[in-house]
């Protein structure tokens, strides 16, 4: 009984972005949705906006979410219906675009609402290179567009290989989530996952997922690159947030910068692309010093 229920809660921790279980897709939040192809979807979830346009499955989108920042292919997306709030939506406005799917972003959903309505929903985010090859396969599956979404999927594996092989920096990094106060990403977040894919070694202090930097731990690190994303707006807000963080190799060898990460943490297929922009960004700076 003991070993049943270990892994039961093993499987259960495994499910971070979408997974397939028999005949259904099980989300985020444990929704499950029948393993077939939807015709009209309403998304909340701009990087599966993006994803849909890439696999040639935009006809499917009946609306998407109120955004403030442009969404890819924007002379397409600004066109689209938009549905509300994403992280409030209304119950009133979803129904009356009457989708056979609805695709929520995690930070909100009214799942309950729907059931009264037999309107399936789910939820997913990727938080990782391999949660977004993953779900392109699954969006795939629940638009009818197989083989686009395994093409799709071909060529990012590739693009990654190429990528591991050719683009390469080294040293430690800081990866901040917020400068006030000096906050570093989760480990386990796609903005770090990037950083190393190039190489770099990410550190960051042991005490939760979210941890704020203290002058002890930037002294004892003493990193090569501090990079600032998310919460961070400038150079000089991170050097004026960080005690001491003149001493450290980062700030005398100017290797200090701020990266707009909305298009890494929108988490679709372009953040293969991202990743080469960042690349290329940190290494014209250092071939200018």
């Amino acid at each position: 009984m003991k070993r049943v229920l270990i892994l039961f809660v093993v499987f259960y921790l495994k499910i971070f972005s979408l997974e397939i279980v028999g005949d259904y897709v099980v989300g985020e939040k444990g929704e499950k949705v029948k393993l077939k192809e939807y015709n009209r979807i309403l998304i909340y979830n701009f990087g599966a906006v993006e994803i849909f346009y890439k696999i040639d499955a935009e006809k499917k989108i009946v609306a998407i979410g109120n955004h403030s920042k442009a969404i890819w292919p924007e002379e397409k997306t600004k066109l689209l219906p938009l549905a509300g709030p994403i992280s409030k939506p209304s119950l009133e406005t979803i129904l009356s675009y009457n989708p056979d799917l609805v695709i929520f972003n995690v930070m909100g959903e009214v799942k309950n609402g729907l059931d009264k309505f037999n309107i399936p929903s789910i939820t997913f985010v990727n938080r990782s290179l391999d949660d977004i090859l993953k779900n392109i396969d699954i969006l795939g599956k629940l638009t009818g567009r197989e083989k686009e979404s395994l093409n799709l999927i071909h060529e990012l594996e590739i693009k990654r290989e190429y990528i591991k092989e050719n683009f390469s920096l080294t040293g430690k990094a800081l990866v901040l989530y917020s400068d006030s106060p000096p906050t570093s990403f989760d480990k386990n977040s796609l903005p770090v996952e990037v950083l190393e894919t190039l190489g770099l070694k990410v550190i960051q202090p042991k005490l939760g997922k979210k941890s704020i930097i203290s002058s002890e731990y930037i002294l004892n690190e003493n990193p090569d690159y501090i990079i600032g994303t998310r919460g961070v707006k400038s150079v000089d807000g991170i050097v004026k947030s960080m005690p001491l963080i003149e001493e450290t190799k980062a700030f005398k060898n100017k290797d200090i910068y701020v990266i707009d990460s909305s298009e890494i943490l929108r988490a679709s297929h372009r953040v293969f692309d991202e990743i080469e922009k960042i690349y290329f960004e940190l290494k014209k700076e250092k071939n200018q010093k």
